[in-house]
């Protein structure tokens, strides 16, 4: 999806605030030591407080408190008011002394000045505090006239002294600084009050701007219809004509629309934007540069996707040009999703290395090259190059993750723990991830999320939480004109409707079969409409690798129906291996040879299978995608067929640990302790409740018990385990690919072998001894 990263002030950590800059100066001859001592030693009294500069400013404090408490009331105005004056360097202590001096106006003054200072250095946690307290100033201050005055456009307040600031414009600029801060609520609770305010006739132009702020607030805040309504609302105030504001207003609501999807609107509005700023002149430079960017990236998903790619670097240059850094690494963030989206992955990841090189000189790489590490590791990801998209994400977690900048990373970070391990870093990624978004309905940056949520399940089991993800990313992208992740979202929730109906069909549940049916064909139905209805040429590499995608739902969809064919999956297969997504040819492949066995059971089955399962054994075992490597090898193990060695030596004991664990014996993960089977693993090797290292070696290995086979082979165990859960030959049979002939000969193998007279009594005797384990 279209990237839009915010602003450098919204993103950077809102810990990095002014240092304290009130602290007083000692006076001179205050101790007792001679003058002449004084200047004797002053080369080791210059240095000495250095190395102990709290207690310094303690006791600074503590003298100016005696000094103020010894004061009579009058004398104390006084002595703040000269405090104040002997600061005037120092605004933010100036306006404390004049606030305890009793001139509110001059206080407002200082503190305005301060809060200029904070946002000059990006710390706006001190400038929103510093502008609440003018604020609350306000009204004693300033006449409540000089509100309905209030003129908040950007140029125009840069030229007013501080004094000149109306209370609507504070509570813009408090807004900003709220929003900055990470407290998006409180910035919209300034922009209602500051529209609140104004004159809806007399002061339109100053509403219009307002409402694009607040639209802006809400979108932070996780309310995107009253996001959309505000920027609308921006719109319908500023007159129709070429203006700043309207260019402005335009644009904004051009990148909403975009970063929701509904990419026509946002290529008309933004190219009425482009049309307006240009009508103003060099004035309206930078809103012409910031639509022209959403217009690129809404014609990555029209059927003229080049045209989008050459507008962005349009848009790269006019950026480098005004040296508007927010604007020129927006379209680094965007450039790269539109040349991943085209199937030119391989450039799209050199964009990104290019531009968190560009972040890194200009000093800002925890605010952008974050971003791009992101989307730059998801394009790794398709392409094979997992330990690479671990590195990027894991190096932007590395900074303090918070905002937007960092969710691509977790996601991918996610994404990558749960193909390779499906264990409990991913879970806990996950989480994290899903309890954020439950407030937030942000397709671009949510559908992701939900898919790789449905596919932990489906790793794990757990049909539940898998068929509940795959509707909650499907409810988000069906609303939306974003034809590719329609498809992709199709694909996943037509995988999870294969496996609940296969869960129903061995729990003879019709309603439950039927009904993953339905649900499934429509899904299928709408996503091929919103393919078909985007209008890109089929030659094109978004389309085609939505149409990948479509195959993919629909072989899934044959699962559903009971007609799985090795014919449809063979296609599917081709088609990603053509698009260079190596991951996604290994799971087609081994659905290809999970057909073919279910079709053809015997001899002339397994040769035929054997190719497909090799390729996506070779592709898994060389990405290190284990959960894949497990169902591989369990499908092997079902049907005879031998993995090549090199494979084969990929699940040695302690690969097998790997393979149940979430992270192996000796393999942290971030700092996590390795967990084997759900039980916590030290350092050494050993779990929590068993034996050391040290241990084994002097009382030896722990012996095995292992039960009496009573001479029963390693697919009589297999056949038997299934008769225990109550399976009937053919069942048996379609699970082990096998005949129904073959398996009437096991059966009555194991009857005459464990000397009993039934199915239930076999099923009875091996549950009691233990049988059911397979070999």
């Amino acid at each position: 999806m279209p990237a839009g990263p915010p602003t450098r002030r919204a993103r950077r950590p809102a810990a990095r605030s002014c240092p304290a800059r009130g602290r007083r100066r000692r006076l001179r001859g205050a101790g007792r030591r001679p003058a002449a001592a004084t200047r004797r030693r002053a080369p080791t009294r210059r240095w000495r407080p250095r190395s102990r500069p709290a207690r310094r400013t303690r006791r600074g404090h503590l003298i100016g408190r005696a000094v103020e408490a010894d004061l009579l009331p009058l004398q104390r105005l006084r002595h703040h008011a000269a405090l104040a004056v002997g600061l005037a360097a120092l605004p933010s202590a100036a306006a404390h002394h004049w606030l305890a001096a009793g001139a509110p106006a001059r206080a407002r003054e200082a503190a305005l000045q301060a809060a200029a200072e904070a946002r000059a250095v990006d710390a706006p946690q001190d400038e929103l505090r510093l502008l609440e307290l003018a604020l609350s100033l306000s009204d004693i201050a300033v006449d409540a006239r000089s509100r309905r005055r209030a003129d908040i456009a950007p140029a125009a307040r840069d030229g007013r002294g501080p004094e000149a600031l109306p209370a609507a414009e504070l509570e813009a600029r408090a807004g900003d600084a709220a929003f900055a801060a990470g407290r998006a609520p409180r910035a919209v609770a300034f922009a209602e009050a500051g529209i609140a305010g104004l004159d809806q006739r007399r002061d339109r132009l100053a509403l219009a701007l307002l409402h694009d702020r607040l639209g802006r607030f809400r979108r932070g805040a996780g309310d995107q219809d009253g996001a959309l309504t505000a920027h609308r609302r921006a719109v319908d105030l500023v007159p129709p004509g070429a203006s700043p504001a309207r260019a402005t207003v335009l644009a904004s609501l051009a990148q909403v629309r975009m970063l929701d999807g509904t990419f026509s609107e946002a290529e008309r509005f933004a190219a009425e934007a482009i049309l307006v700023a240009k009508s103003c002149g060099e004035a309206t430079r930078a809103q012409e540069a910031h639509a022209t960017t959403t217009l690129g990236v809404s014609l990555g998903w029209s059927d003229d996707p080049e045209a989008g790619v050459a507008l962005l670097h349009d848009a790269r240059r006019m950026a480098e040009e005004l040296g508007d850094v927010d604007e020129l690494f927006r379209v680094y963030a965007n450039l790269t999703t539109v040349l991943d989206l085209l199937g030119r992955r391989p450039e799209a990841v050199d964009v990104a290395y290019e531009g968190i090189e560009a972040a890194r000189a200009a000093g800002l790489e925890a605010v952008y090259g974050n971003f791009l590490r992101g989307n730059a590791a998801e394009s790794l990801f398709l392409l094979g190059r997992w330990p690479e998209s671990r590195a990027l994400s894991s190096a932007a977690l590395e900074w303090s993750p918070a905002g937007v900048a960092f969710v691509n990373s977790v996601v991918n970070l996610a994404i990558v723990e749960i193909e390779t391990r499906a264990g409990e870093l991913a879970g806990h990624l996950l989480g994290q991830l899903l309890l954020e978004l439950e407030t937030v309905r942000d397709s671009q940056h949510a559908v992701p999320v939900y898919r790789a949520a449905a596919s932990y399940a489906l790793w794990n089991g757990d049909l539940v939480d898998a068929r509940r993800a795959a509707e909650r990313g499907w409810t988000l992208v069906r609303g939306t004109e974003d034809w590719v992740l329609a498809a992709k979202m199709a694909a996943t929730v037509a995988e999870v409707d294969a496996a609940v109906a296969a869960e129903a069909a061995e729990r003879r549940d019709l309603a439950g079969l039927a009904a993953a049916r339905q649900h499934v064909a429509g899904v299928l139905a709408h996503a091929a409409a919103t393919v078909s209805g985007s209008g890109v040429s089929s030659t094109v590499g978004s389309r085609r690798e939505a149409d990948a995608y479509l195959f993919t739902a629909r072989a899934h969809r044959s699962r559903v129906d009971g007609t799985d064919e090795q014919s449809v999956w063979d296609a599917v297969a081709s088609r990603w291996a053509a698009l260079g997504n190596p991951y996604e040819t290994a799971r087609a492949r081994w659905r290809q040879a999970e057909a073919t066995l279910s079709a053809a059971s015997g001899r002339r089955g397994r040769a035929t299978a054997r190719n497909p399962l090799i390729e996506s054994a070779t592709i898994a075992s060389e990405l290190g995608a284990r959960p894949l490597l497990r169902e591989l090898r369990d499908l092997a193990g079902r049907a005879r067929l031998p993995l090549p060695s090199e494979i084969e030596a990929a699940f040695g004991a302690e690969d097998l640990q790997h393979l149940a664990a979430p992270a192996g014996e000796g393999e942290t993960t971030n700092g996590h302790t390795p967990v084997e089977a759900g039980v916590a693993v030290s350092p050494g090797g050993a779990s929590a409740g068993g034996a050391s290292a040290v241990v084994r070696s002097v009382v030896g290995q722990p012996v095995v018990v292992r039960p009496n086979t009573f001479g029963l082979s390693g697919r009589e165990r297999e056949v038997l385990s299934l008769i225990a859960e109550g399976r009937t030959n053919r069942e048996i049979g379609q699970r082990l690919f096998i005949s129904q002939k073959t398996v009437g000969v096991h059966v009555g193998n194991i009857l005459s072998k464990l000397a009993v007279s039934g199915r239930v009594e076999a099923a009875a005797v091996a549950i009691r001894l233990g049988l059911t384990e397979r070999a």
